[in-house]
């Protein structure tokens, strides 16, 4: 997208943007999938997509538009999505459990281990620092 002009930087940031909506359904849905259980048994859905998710919604932004920034609007918005679910509303209905144990634990994996995810889905996801030869040039 590079290089063809306003039009195709305002396209590929009306990509990012979709992207981060993408982020924002994917951390709602996460949230809901965090007390599954087959059974008695909580299955770790939500820590599953979290990962995937975090790991590949930033590249894909990186893909769309070359800039630090875009890869990472996709991690922000999936974490602040996460957080306002974590706070709940004033009439004191909640998202997350805090009880049987297993689901804290999974409500868990999901925040942190999505984040990590993110995190580094955004670090590798850049370009390589230039050699001082190259700088040179």
């Amino acid at each position: 997208m590079s290089g063809d002009g306003s039009g195709g930087r305002a396209r590929g940031w009306a990509g990012v943007a979709f992207v981060c909506l993408c982020a924002a359904l994917a951390a709602v849905v996460e949230a809901f999938l965090v007390p599954l259980y087959a059974g008695k048994v909580v299955v770790p859905v939500a820590v599953v997509l979290a990962l995937a998710g975090n790991a590949l919604f930033p590249r894909m932004a990186r893909n769309l538009v070359p800039r630090t920034a875009a890869s990472v609007a996709p991690l922000l918005v999936w974490l602040a999505v996460m957080l306002v679910l974590l706070y709940g509303r004033p009439e004191g209905d909640i998202a997350f459990p805090g009880a049987p144990a297993g689901a804290e634990w999974v409500f868990y994996g999901t925040l942190f281990g999505g984040a990590l995810a993110g995190v580094v889905a955004v670090a590798t996801s850049a370009p390589p620092p230039r050699r001082r030869e190259d700088l040179s040039r």
